[in-house]
């Protein structure tokens, strides 16, 4: 049965190799910064999260609260949203309004 294992094995490394070794695909347009600006709030919220004690810190595994450092978290999300929101889609905006009503209403607590 081992013997069965090394030929798929033996492939799936040559696809690794050949993959790293395949030129990066390049996009047809380049990222918008408003997109980036979407994402930014994305992390940004679940930085207020783990800050809030709600979930564990991504980066470490582990709990810790920081009242102040979720204030600035949300507070950083209202003044990116603000100045993007009248480049964002009607479904990224009612998004991100409903992401900072649910921390502001969590903060609260």
């Amino acid at each position: 049965m081992s013997e069965e294992k090394k030929p798929e094995q033996e492939e799936k490394r040559k696809k690794e190799n050949k993959a790293e070794k395949e030129e990066p695909q390049l996009l047809d347009e380049p990222v918008r910064v408003n997109d980036y600006v979407y994402l930014m709030i994305l992390s940004l919220e679940g930085k207020a999260w783990a800050y809030m004690d709600l979930v564990v810190h991504p980066e470490t595994q582990k709990h810790k609260k920081d009242p102040e450092q979720a204030k600035l978290a949300i507070d950083a999300i209202e003044v990116l949203y603000k100045t993007v929101e009248g480049q964002l889609s009607p479904e990224q905006k009612k998004d991100i309004q409903t992401r900072l009503t649910n921390l502001r209403l969590n903060f609260a607590k």
